[in-house]
């Protein structure tokens, strides 16, 4: 690329400068006149536009087709795919018409930028299915695709400047379509640098909330994996309808706990005030009562498989929310006590805190 681009004292120059670099030293037989005269309506198209970072809107085409022309894995790439990615917002969001962009550099660039826009227009569409958006993709031109791609990237590298719900939407989208077309196109740069700032910035936007003390109790039905499926649904019914009678003789109503969460063969209960004596000498020994009963009235010995038979673990720690539901760590006991309910059947968010300290374990 010619000089006076790169010497002008515009705040973009230095990108355009490092454009111009790669260009010379990675695509030396390219169109530096054709590639500067795009960069130049470009710029000119753009003038006054601001990115919400604070940036010259133009940085944002110049960075795209900068990434475009250091990629070494994207045969794809020619002159004709550069101009494109400087020009790609021109028509969308400037005066600049399409067929003015036709007239100044040719059908071929002009389709690319048109189709550019297509893309574009169907991400933002509701309703649509991610197989509908992956199947236009395909079929694009796999040089529009990649402007795509490069398009994407640089969006998110600049991603903290937007929303946090507009984050997660993108990021979002860039699992849901861009890896899986930038690994169809065989391009695992761009793939892996999407993947990398995809997952930054979900772990970033996570939405945390204050944790709670809470006692945490697990029950689990023994025995229950080997009885027919109406005995295992009569069983797990009355462990819930048992269980919520013991709390309630407590004191311990449904406002003091949260709704119990199903572990299949058992449940979770997160139980508030978070008195672990309170559950010691006055629920645990209800519910025991109460399970007693219930065996004791059914006949002997033919339903002897709806006897129930509970497995209980008992810790006080804190239980954190986010979007998702509750979680925490794994609920485990020390070595010496007897086997606890495993956490392989609780809801899929739902991890209680570690019981090593102060473990309280019973089987009724």
């Amino acid at each position: 690329m010619n000089d006076p681009v790169a010497r002008t004292s515009a705040p973009w120059a230095g990108l355009v400068a490092e454009l111009r670099e790669v260009i010379l030293t990675t695509r030396p037989r390219a169109d530096a006149e054709l590639i500067e005269r795009a960069c130049e309506v470009a710029a000119r198209c753009h003038q006054g536009q601001i990115r919400r970072s604070g940036d010259p809107y133009i940085t944002h085409p110049v960075a795209v087709a900068t990434i475009l022309a250091r990629l070494d894995d994207a045969g794809e790439v020619d002159d004709q795919t550069l101009c494109a990615a400087l020009l790609h917002d021109t028509v969308q969001d400037t005066p600049y018409t399409l067929a003015a962009l036709r007239r100044d550099f040719g059908t071929a660039i002009a389709a690319m930028v048109a189709e550019h826009m297509a893309l574009d227009r169907l991400g933002r569409r509701p309703g649509r299915q991610v197989t509908q958006v992956m199947a236009t993709i395909t079929s694009a031109d796999a040089r529009v695709v990649t402007t795509k791609l490069a398009d994407r990237l640089h969006n998110m590298q600049t991603l903290q400047f937007l929303p946090q719900a507009k984050q997660l939407r993108k990021a979002r989208e860039v699992l849901d379509t861009f890896l899986p077309a930038a690994e169809q196109l065989n391009m695992p740069t761009l793939r892996s640098e999407l993947q990398t700032l995809a997952f930054a910035a979900l772990i970033r936007n996570q939405s945390l909330r204050p944790s709670r003390r809470r006692v945490i109790v697990a029950l689990d039905i023994e025995g229950s994996t080997s009885r027919p499926d109406p005995v295992k649904a009569e069983l797990r019914t009355m462990l819930y309808e048992l269980f919520d009678a013991a709390l309630r003789s407590a004191g311990v109503s449904a406002r003091c706990r949260d709704r119990f969460t199903d572990r299949g063969d058992g449940l979770l209960a997160l139980i508030d005030p978070a008195d672990q004596a309170l559950l010691l000498n006055l629920v645990i020994p209800v519910f025991s009562r109460l399970l007693a009963g219930y065996n004791a009235s059914l006949p002997d010995p033919g339903e002897r498989d709806r006897r129930l038979r509970v497995r209980v673990v008992m810790h006080t720690g804190n239980v954190h929310d986010d979007d998702n539901g509750c979680f925490g760590e794994a609920l485990t006991l020390p070595s010496g006590c007897s086997t606890p309910p495993t956490s392989r059947r609780r809801s899929k968010r739902h991890r209680a805190p570690s019981c090593s300290s102060s473990p309280a374990t019973s089987t009724t």
